[in-house]
């Protein structure tokens, strides 16, 4: 039986669907629905297993994770619709160019890539997964939010990813590096003719700009900006650049 489905809506105008990465939840949009929402009808979608969908079962592969997203479209009665993925979310919004590019008007990739790359990432997934596993929750949370920052746990921003954190279970936790740290793209999207924004920090250490630029190689409808002196949480650390940068895109499309 399907997930219920708990998500924030807020403005009008063409829907606009915001997917949260890994140790983070709807919340972790709350600026980006304040700064868009008067052009467009923003959707923050919980993943099953994160914030106030922490009591259900998570997904645990890509096409569930893509399917649950449909059922948001179906739900909402919505044949189209922009989409913006962060983080692990970018690979499911991959899923989507690759597999359902018809239902999207448009993508932003924010912190992504075309694969999860140990090499480049703060520490390899497979570290991550102990810790998630041995310590719990809030521990790995405590381990990971600071790389996403310039500034690290001193960061102005550090608060309100620590918030949007809150409701992730160690099952969802678990699944969802699971579901992405197999994903490869690499040679997946050349066909894609949807438009798509990839979006950077300068110093993401999670997907630093080298895998943005492989990313925006794979596409050939995409347009990349790196953003200076931010890390993984741009929206958060440069929230006019970012969310001016998002504007100017989605109303060009």
């Amino acid at each position: 039986m399907p997930s219920p489905l708990v998500y924030f809506r807020q403005g009008q105008g063409e829907p606009l669907i915001l997917l949260h990465g890994f140790a983070s939840s709807a919340r972790f949009w709350t600026t980006t629905i304040a700064a868009l929402h008067d052009g467009w009808d923003v959707i923050a979608l919980d993943w099953p297993g994160f914030g106030a969908a922490s009591g259900q079962a998570p997904c645990s592969s890509l096409p569930q994770f893509a399917h649950h997203f449909l059922a948001l479209l179906e739900h909402l009665r919505l044949q189209r619709c922009h989409v913006m993925g962060f983080s692990m979310s970018g690979f499911v919004v991959q899923y989507l160019l690759a597999h359902h590019a018809a239902r999207l008007h448009s993508a932003v990739l924010y912190g992504s890539g075309p694969q999860l790359d140990s090499h480049r990432r703060f520490e390899p997934v497979g570290t991550t997964l102990a810790r998630l596993r041995r310590d719990g929750v809030d521990s790995t949370v405590d381990q990971v939010l600071p790389k996403w920052l310039a500034q690290g746990i001193n960061s102005p921003a550090f608060a309100a990813c620590r918030r949007a954190a809150q409701g992730m279970t160690p099952e969802a936790g678990i699944a969802a590096v699971q579901a992405m740290a197999d994903a490869d793209f690499r040679g997946q999207l050349a066909q894609v003719r949807t438009p798509v924004l990839i979006v950077q920090g300068e110093l993401d250490h999670t997907h630093p700009p080298a895998s943005a630029l492989a990313l925006w190689q794979e596409l050939p409808r995409a347009s990349l900006a790196v953003l200076p002196g931010c890390g993984h949480a741009a929206h958060l650390e440069q929230p006019a650049w970012f969310h001016g940068m998002v504007r100017s895109f989605l109303t060009s499309r």
